[in-house]
């Protein structure tokens, strides 16, 4: 449902920015533009971050400090 919801609001984001966009200045056209590249790349970075490799990455090292603190308490 949340992914549903993100679609539409990059959908309705990226119409309205086309209907506006005959409406804009070269320099607003610009700064939009650099605005979303950075989106994307922020929004790549932390796809990253949830990827599957770093969350069991992340599982493992949560497992072996569970067992070396179980192991201090023994």
């Amino acid at each position: 449902m949340q992914i549903i919801g993100l679609i539409l609001l990059i959908a309705t984001s990226w119409y309205i920015f086309k209907l506006t966009s005959n409406f804009l200045d070269d320099q607003t056209k610009k700064e939009l533009d650099e605005n979303f590249e950075l989106f994307k790349r922020q929004f790549n970075e932390l796809k990253n971050r949830f990827s599957k490799d770093n969350l069991k990455l992340i599982w493992e090292k949560y497992k072996e400090e569970r067992k070396t603190i179980t192991t201090k308490d023994d």
